[in-house]
């Protein structure tokens, strides 16, 4: 099976402030085999004609908006957007870390949730 990919969903919001470029909507996740160290999302956002920047991806934040429990976590190191649960044997009193989606889970849950972003960019000067 492919590897799952991201997209940005149409009506997206864009803020350019005097420093940075905003970018804010919904992140769309299409089926697939969810990759270890996470689904590519840098190279996305920089596929967007607002994103006018010579420095990359700023800062970038994720959250469902459905409340389905993942946290969306972009690892700047790599340009991905990590997906995280609470493991199978810890839960959130154990205070247990939270755990990367293993490649063998359904993506049913991730493809269905509504995943709201802000992408900051710095402006080019």
């Amino acid at each position: 099976m492919a590897l799952a990919t991201l997209s940005v969903a149409a009506g997206y919001v864009v803020d350019n402030t005097q420093k940075l470029v905003v970018i804010e909507g919904q992140l769309v996740v299409a089926s697939g085999t969810y990759p270890a160290g996470g689904i590519v999302l840098d190279s996305v956002l920089l596929a967007l004609p607002e994103a006018t920047t010579n420095s990359g991806v700023f800062r970038c934040t994720m959250q469902s908006a459905s409340g389905t429990g993942y946290i969306y976590q972009r690892i700047a190191a790599t340009g991905t957007m990590m997906i995280l649960q609470v493991p199978p044997n810890g839960s959130i009193t154990t205070a247990a870390p939270l755990q990367q989606l293993p490649s063998s889970a359904n993506l049913q849950g991730v493809v269905n949730d509504n995943i709201q972003f802000r992408a900051e960019f710095k402006r080019n000067a």
